[in-house]
């Protein structure tokens, strides 16, 4: 069952492929969520993400349950759900965030705010995303900075009318030198990942063998 979204005020959405969730997964958006003042974290594990269908992904139902535990580990303040929209599609169909965001505000009317949590290399593209201005008009950016970047540095790429919106749409964030391809890498290499995810999650991989190659 989907969880009930109605009656927050304003609500901080994070997508991606969470292939494995780490650490910065479940730290940042709970930084971001607290400056913009949300009062709700809605994970959006994506099914088919439009910029890795040329990858191979681990399926649907071991990222939601990686997810799960993750998010069991988390102890900051903004309570968060996981929202299974994007999965639900099926693995044939990309994962457009216009798309979630129509259906999302749809389901929920007009009385909550809802905010796209976004890092700075997603910024650099957003204008190759779909209907970015859609985008822009259903759900405002925040747009998570984080060393080496800076807010100068991203604004540079702007016009001189764009950068005081931005400007706006930047939240800073501690910088935690985590990915989740640097995890897959050492889980397949077979080394050490201790501290990079929660226990319950390294020995879910474990056992169901992930990116264990060969």
């Amino acid at each position: 069952m989907a969880p009930d979204l109605t009656g927050y005020r304003r609500i901080l959405l994070f997508g991606g492929s969470f292939d494995p969730p780490h650490r910065a997964h479940i730290d940042l958006p709970q930084q971001a969520a607290r400056a913009i003042g949300a009062d709700l974290i809605a994970y959006i594990p994506a099914g088919r993400a439009p910029h890795k269908l040329d990858r191979e992904q681990t399926e649907p139902r071991h990222r939601l349950a990686m997810l799960r535990l993750a998010l069991e580990h988390q102890h900051g303040p903004i309570p968060a759900v996981i929202l299974t929209d994007e999965i639900e599609r099926g693995p044939d169909q990309p994962s457009y965030t216009v798309d979630t965001l129509a259906s999302l505000r749809q389901r929920i009317g007009d009385n909550t705010e809802l905010r796209l949590l976004i890092g700075a290399d997603q910024l650099r593209i957003f204008d190759q995303w779909r209907e970015p201005e859609r985008i822009v008009g259903l759900a405002e950016p925040v747009v998570m900075v984080r060393p080496p970047d800076t807010r100068e540095s991203l604004l540079e790429a702007f016009s001189l009318t764009e950068r005081e919106t931005w400007a706006d749409r930047l939240v800073e964030v501690e910088a935690i030198d985590l990915s989740s391809t640097r995890i897959r890498d050492a889980i397949a290499s077979k080394g050490p990942v201790d501290g990079l995810l929660v226990p319950d999650l390294e020995q879910y991989i474990r056992e169901h063998r992930l990116y264990q190659h060969g």
